[in-house]
Parts: structure tokens; sequence; C-alpha cells
């Protein structure tokens, strides 16, 4: 009788030592897991502002073009330069060229940029509502976004005021 005693009160300070680790770890994990979603979002934030700061400049060249294009931007005089904003949109309407212009803002994550009101482009029929992701819809965001950011500049286009926005998020 005396060793099967022995034996329980062993298998029990086995549990309760088991039970305690895993209570330690999910404490851990929890305090730790909204930091982790806290770092993603000022990760977004912080790309999106480079992302904004980058386009509303003169880009690199300062006349560049789709060729010798090396940092994009769409200003010039403090305006949106209708000549850059054509190329930027010539570089990022399809997905391999979208790929690229990712590449040339070293930017790993997706991205839309528009105005309050449509970019009438040179060369293109019908109004353009942005530039960035193809087949984006900014008024129907998909479900499949996580972490979406939006960054609002102002600018001038057209010798208007306008408002730029900036939508930076992760699939």
């Amino acid at each position: 009788m005396k060793n099967k005693a022995q034996g329980w009160g062993t298998d029990l300070v086995v549990a309760v030592t088991i039970f305690t680790l895993g209570l330690v770890a999910f404490y851990i994990y929890s305090l730790n897991s909204p930091g982790e979603a806290e770092e993603k979002i000022n990760t977004l934030y912080y790309n999106g502002k480079i992302l904004a700061n980058t386009v509303l400049s003169e880009g690199y060249p300062i006349s560049w073009n789709t060729d010798n294009v090396i940092k994009i931007g769409i200003l010039s005089d403090n305006k949106i330069n209708e000549t850059k904003l054509k190329y930027f949109y010539e570089l990022a309407k399809t997905e391999l060229g979208y790929n690229k212009t990712k590449s040339k803002f070293d930017l790993s994550y997706d991205y839309y940029f528009y105005l309050n009101q449509d970019m009438e482009i040179d060369g293109v029929a019908e109004p353009v509502k942005g530039i960035g992701k193809p087949d984006f819809d900014k008024e129907n965001i998909p479900n499949n976004i996580k972490n979406l950011i939006k960054i609002t500049r102002y600018t001038i286009y057209q010798n208007k005021p306008m408002t730029a926005y900036f939508y930076i998020w992760e699939e």
C-alpha cells in the first residue's frame, strides 16, 4: 500500500509541474503576441511613409522615363508632373511591371496610390482611378488583405490642391 501511494504522489507532482509549465508558456506567448502585431503595423506604417515620400518626390534621374528610372517620383516644382505620372502608370499597369516598381521602391508589401479625383493620363482612354497593384479596387477591398495601412499626403495636381492616398498591406 505504501508504494502505491508514493507513486500516485509522484504522478501528481509531475502533472502539476507540466500544467504549471504550460500555463507559464501560455502567458509568455500571450504577452509577446500583441507586441508582434504592433511591430508589424509599425513596419507597414514606416514603409508606407517611405513610399509616399518617394512617390511624391522628383525621382532620379530628375528627367526619368520608363527606361532609365532609378527612383520613381512624380513631382516637378512641388506639383505632380503629368509626364512622370504617365510613366509611373505605364510601369505599374501589368503584374510584371508592378513587381518592378516594388523593386524600385525596395518594398516587400503591396501598394496602391490614388488621388481624391480620378487621374487623366495622356494616351489612356478612361480616367485612371489609381496606380499600384493590378486589379485592386479601392472601393471593394478584398478579404485576404491583412494589416492595411493608409497614408495621406497633400499635393497639387492640374494646378489644384489634391489629397494623395497610399494603401500598403500584406496578403
